[in-house]
């Protein structure tokens, strides 16, 4: 079997898909209102069903569904909400060049936990309570989304975590260009600006597929560093808001003095960062469900999914595990290439749900349970993960959705080149086997980065969204297993019979 556990974590968790889906996307959230625009609108399209309707849920009526139209509200109320000021910006000692929560994450009356750092872990925790009917009278969850929302995209721009000395830049006044302004502004908008007219035809759409590309292959070695969130847990502000006062110490502040002007060597050797920063503030995965994930692995494992991804299948035969057998695949009728639940999710005695499309979706829903915590004991989430880790990849197996009468192929004997073996096993494993002795030189690191590289700028790049297009979350192993018993059909079966060579000339 082909372990997908790389792959499932994600959809484990759509709630946590909506709270962190700012820090999945090119961050243009600082940069302006166009910016805001852009980037929501972008955002909109990487949300899962249920994620989209937990944040239509909770915008206000007038964005009409529409979470572009307020990603910009939180700067235009900071006149109105005077307490959200300190909000959008961190200030740091002047020409220190680094940046300590403790010490620097205050308003100026020195007001703890009042700055874009803890305004980002106060509004994550808020959210993360979406599904707590209380948290409704505690908390403003529509004020948390649209407060997040752009928050994320501040703390990447370098001089939201400026000197305390200038405001971050605000009081360096300079030109850009012809033009008068302050060096903050410049940041803030004067290079996207300039960029835009000379490089991208005026076309904001333009500049973010660029960026885009650069995510998957420009910047596509620098993700894994990114993504290196680890002591923050469900959020990542300290090291973003450290990134952004040491880019700003070398880029932001270097070479511009008050009246000074800025202009062609600053823009082009700045625009790079600007656009890096941009892509970085959203091409993280999701240390929510990373996280989570982490805590609920034995410590053996020392957070490695992948070591326990055949765990189920070391125990289905153990007595207290015998009733998981079934779960690890459907029987449907011979020749029919369709799979209908109702009809085809049951064990050999009838009963009802036990098959991986069940079990998908059964821990599927125990896992929703996560933020429960060790008090909800209906559940054993370790477990719940383990084999949804391993049914997710059971279930795009052809056939583990396989025929009746053949077992889903373990009863076909055949020869795949030299040995013996059957149609089942030579899916579940020879096809990999051979695959990666002839084209990987055994590697199956490699194997597994050519994949990969073909999820993020290959051949299937352009297919993944159809991938997560379900009615719900856990119709999707309905759709997952219709898919195999196809694929089963069409190349699994066909032109194998019993007894012949498979392999060879």
């Amino acid at each position: 079997m082909v372990s997908l556990c790389y792959m499932v974590v994600s959809d484990m968790f759509w709630i946590w898909r909506a709270l962190v889906l700012f820090q999945l996307l090119p961050g243009i959230l600082a940069w302006g209102k166009e910016g805001h625009y852009a980037i929501c609108k972008i955002a909109e399209g990487f949300l899962t069903e249920d994620a989209a309707a937990a944040v239509k849920v909770l915008l206000p009526e007038y964005a009409e569904g529409d979470l572009a139209a307020v990603c910009s509200w939180a700067d235009e109320i900071r006149f109105h909400l005077h307490w959200s000021g300190p909000l959008h910006y961190v200030d740091t000692p002047d020409f220190r060049c680094n940046y300590e929560y403790c010490r620097d994450c205050h308003d100026s009356a020195q007001h703890k936990d009042r700055c874009v750092t803890g305004a980002i872990y106060n509004y994550t925790m808020q959210l993360m309570d979406y599904h707590d009917s209380d948290s409704q009278w505690k908390y403003n969850l529509t004020e948390a989304l649209m407060f997040l929302s752009h928050f994320i995209g501040d703390v990447h721009q370098p001089l939201h975590v400026g000197y305390i000395g200038d405001e971050g830049g605000n009081t360096i006044t300079v030109r850009w260009y012809r033009r008068k302004t302050n060096l903050h502004h410049v940041w803030d908008t004067m290079i996207i600006e300039s960029a835009l007219k000379e490089f991208y035809g005026k076309n904001l759409s333009v500049m973010i597929q660029a960026i885009q590309r650069n995510i998957t292959d420009g910047w596509s070695s620098d993700i894994t560093s990114w993504e290196n969130c680890a002591s923050d847990h469900m959020v990542c502000p300290n090291p973003y808001a450290s990134e952004s006062i040491s880019l700003a110490c070398k880029f932001a502040y270097r070479n511009a003095t008050p009246g000074s002007t800025l202009a062609d060597d600053y823009f082009l050797s700045r625009l790079p960062v600007v656009e890096r920063r941009l892509a970085q503030s959203g091409a993280l995965l999701e240390p929510a469900a990373a996280e989570a994930v982490h805590n609920l692995l034995p410590d053996y494992v020392k957070g490695d999914l992948s070591a326990l991804c055949t765990w189920p299948d070391q125990i289905r035969h153990w007595y207290k595990y015998r009733w998981t057998s079934s779960l690890h695949f459907i029987d449907t009728p011979d020749e029919a290439c369709t799979f209908d639940y109702s009809r085809d999710c049951h064990d050999p005695h009838g009963s009802k749900d036990m098959c991986v499309a069940g079990a998908v979706q059964n821990f599927t829903s125990q896992l929703l349970h996560y933020r429960e915590g060790s008090s909800d004991r209906r559940y054993n989430l370790t477990e719940a993960l383990l084999f949804l880790s391993h049914f997710m990849g059971d279930i795009h197996q052809p056939l583990h959705v396989g025929f009746t009468s053949d077992e889903g192929g373990n009863t076909i004997q055949l020869r795949w080149f030299k040995h013996k073996s059957n149609l089942h096993h030579v899916w579940d494993r020879e096809i990999i086997l051979t695959a990666a002795a002839e084209m990987y030189g055994k590697d199956m690191e490699l194997f597994q980065e050519d994949i990969q590289r073909n999820l993020t700028h290959g051949m299937w790049s352009d297919e993944i969204s159809s991938w997560r297009d379900c009615d719900d979350l856990l119709s999707c192993a309905k759709k997952y297993a219709a898919e195999s018993i196809n694929l089963a059909c069409k190349w699994g079966y066909k032109d194998v019979t019993p007894s012949e060579t498979l392999g060879g000339k």
